[in-house]
């Protein structure tokens, strides 16, 4: 099966990101960012966006608050496993052991998108009022003080057998710090039936 090949443009009315199939180029489409029909032609070169010396600051700041937390976290973690295993050696005081064992929680597992500053919702798909396009719409929350850039998003597709069909992608070009964005990715696989978040990529 021949993989797809997608190419990029912009609204006509609202400049927003599209992506669509190749052999969709001069068809017209909903746009996903404004709603307003708009032709399928390819983008031109996108300048490289500048980046403010503040978001660099805040880059480094942030950065060194979660090598920092992460070090901390470290030596927390080498001290507690440390202290259980002592506390193991000596069969007179289990009933301390029960206590502490009790007393730690169990750490929660990492949440991928957590680690990257990110918290989204579930994905629904969702089709266009008099339209016969489907998109897959979400919301994605910036949860860091800082500016992103070039925010990219990967959702999986698949059938109502779970199998994999492909994917589907939305841009945004800046999103703002603490800010959340309501992202509609255009779907082109009619045989989807859920879509997943897979990955998000940013800027360099």
């Amino acid at each position: 099966m021949a993989s797809t090949k997608y190419l990029k443009g912009e609204c006509q009315h609202c400049g927003g990101h599209l992506e669509f199939p190749a052999e969709s180029a001069g068809m017209t489409a909903d746009c996903p960012h404004c709603g307003q029909s708009t032709e399928l032609l390819l983008a031109r070169p996108p300048e490289e966006p500048t980046v403010p010396r503040r978001a660099i600051i805040w880059a480094i700041v942030g950065l060194v608050i979660l090598g920092a937390g992460l070090g901390a976290s470290l030596v927390a973690l080498r001290m507690a496993e440390r202290k259980v295993g002592r506390l193991k050696q000596k069969p007179s005081v289990k009933a301390e052991v029960g206590e502490v064992a009790a007393q730690e929680p169990a750490s929660a597992p990492t949440d991928p998108l957590a680690r990257q500053g990110y918290s989204a919702s579930p994905i629904r798909l969702e089709k266009a009022p008099d339209s016969s396009l489907v998109y897959a719409t979400g919301t994605l929350k910036n949860l860091t003080p800082r500016q992103r850039f070039g925010v990219k998003l990967e959702i999986e597709l698949a059938d109502a057998a779970g199998q994999k069909l492909g994917t589907a992608t939305d841009y945004q070009n800046v999103l703002e710090g603490g800010a959340e964005w309501r992202f509609r990715a255009l779907v082109v696989d009619a045989k989807a039936a859920s879509a997943k978040l897979v990955g998000i990529k940013e800027a360099p």
